[in-house]
């Protein structure tokens, strides 16, 4: 996309190619621009081959809700449509369910840019 708003970076390699180092470096630099005073958020998510807990699509969708929903607490409000409802986030239906709230969060209006 050319669009400023929609932008997505996706790091993939083999095991050992320093993928979680350039992303580490690419997460202190966002910092550091945020300190200057020009303020986005860095969502990402870091998968281990090695570890089936997170190596998967529900794993990667978890974990760019919590660093949405901890970077801008207001959109945690996505999340309680499901848990004040007492659904389940870590049942077979997670995959609906998770891709239900990350759609609410990045169509929600009050998104900051990230």
């Amino acid at each position: 996309h050319d669009r400023p708003e929609s932008r997505l970076l996706w790091i993939k390699g083999d095991p050992g190619k320093d993928k979680t180092m350039l992303l580490c470096g690419i997460n202190e630099l966002e910092r550091a621009i945020a300190a200057d005073g020009q303020c986005h958020n860095l969502a990402y998510f870091f998968c281990q081959a090695t570890d089936s807990r997170i190596n998967n699509a529900i794993a990667v969708l978890r974990g760019l809700i919590y660093l949405l929903a901890h970077q801008q607490p207001r959109l945690i409000s996505h999340v309680r449509k499901y848990t004040d409802a007492d659904k389940s986030l870590s049942d077979a239906n997670a995959w609906v369910a998770l891709s239900d709230i990350l759609g609410g969060i990045l169509g929600d209006p009050n998104l900051k840019a990230t």
